[in-house]
């Protein structure tokens, strides 16, 4: 049985990119051990918790394998434990700050998402929610232009009935004749009148005759 286990475990480190050294093999055996009929889900859960830990190379030896052991075993000691008992709670509970949580932006000039290395603050100014439905705005932008119907071809073809679908910027239609595709969120900002307003400009939309389809969506302050 202690030939099959080794097996089993040098194959799952394996598929997952690890090496196992002698030692390191010896250390997991007694661990597996205290789960009698449930060895392959906690061997599972030490490679999970592996894969947070710092590793400094792929080949694991005893030390590596020993911390993860030590980790997992007094967490399980906590969860046995009575609710007035703190030992081990440390290492089973985990608190991230949020404001270490990286923030991503998506740059409509580079077309990529980059890392907001700013300061935020706890509470938001006076530009913070028109920031957030900017972001909100350009976020939905380009999940739409990365599609294919929404994109330029690369040749000189018709993805659909309407031709090019690409998304145009609502400024360009000041002169403009033809068919072309906006993206836009319905503003009421007067009363009465409803605006369809991207990030460039808006218009006076008139929605008494408007059909809602099974492709049209219609969000409230979304």
């Amino acid at each position: 049985m202690s030939g099959v286990m080794r097996k089993l475990i040098q194959k799952k480190f394996k598929m997952r990119g690890y090496t196992l050294k002698v030692e390191a093999l010896t250390e997991i055996l007694p661990f597996l051990s205290k789960f009698k009929d449930a060895e392959d889900e906690a061997l599972d859960l030490l490679l999970d918790e592996l894969q947070h830990q710092s590793l400094k190379s792929s080949i694991l030896d005893k030390e590596s394998v020993s911390r993860v052991v030590s980790l997992l075993m007094e967490a399980e000691a906590a969860a046995e434990d009575t609710p007035a008992s703190t030992s081990g709670s440390g290492a089973a509970l985990r608190v991230i700050d949020a404001f270490v949580v990286p923030k991503y932006r998506y740059d409509p000039i580079k077309k990529m998402f980059l890392e907001h290395t700013g300061r935020l603050p706890i509470h938001g100014d006076a530009s913070a929610k028109a920031i957030l439905y900017r972001d909100r705005f350009l976020l939905l932008f380009q999940r739409l232009s990365r599609d294919p119907h929404f994109s330029r071809p690369a040749f000189d073809t018709d993805l659909s009935q309407f031709g090019n679908c690409q998304i145009s910027p609502i400024q360009s239609l000041v002169g403009r004749t033809g068919r072309c595709w906006v993206m836009g969120v319905i503003s009421q900002l007067e009363d009465g009148h409803f605006y369809l307003e991207d990030l460039t400009a808006a218009v006076e939309i008139n929605l008494s005759n408007a059909i809602s389809l099974a492709t049209n969506n219609f969000l409230s302050q979304c």
